[in-house]
């Protein structure tokens, strides 16, 4: 696939590819895609969230619970609400 970009995007793509952490603008357009899709799929969790106060659909604040669900994140387990 090639795509032409403006003179402002390219030159992001040239301050990125700077920096040396991507090797192609393949390696990079799959990376932007990839946090494209995180992000929309944050975005659906905290509108689903933002739902479920409104109608109070919730639960209390649980400190042991908190607690448990940053280790599992630390540890790279997936969230299952």
């Amino acid at each position: 696939m090639s795509t032409e970009f403006s003179p402002e995007v390219n030159e992001l793509i040239a301050q990125v590819f700077s920096s040396g952490r991507y090797a192609d603008q393949d390696e990079l357009l799959v990376e932007a895609v990839r946090l494209l899709g995180e992000r929309d799929r944050l975005r659906d969790q905290i509108a689903a969230g933002t739902r479920q106060f409104a109608t109070g659909e919730f639960t209390d604040y649980n400190p042991t619970a908190l607690r448990n669900r940053f280790d599992d994140l630390k540890a790279g387990k997936s969230f299952r609400p």
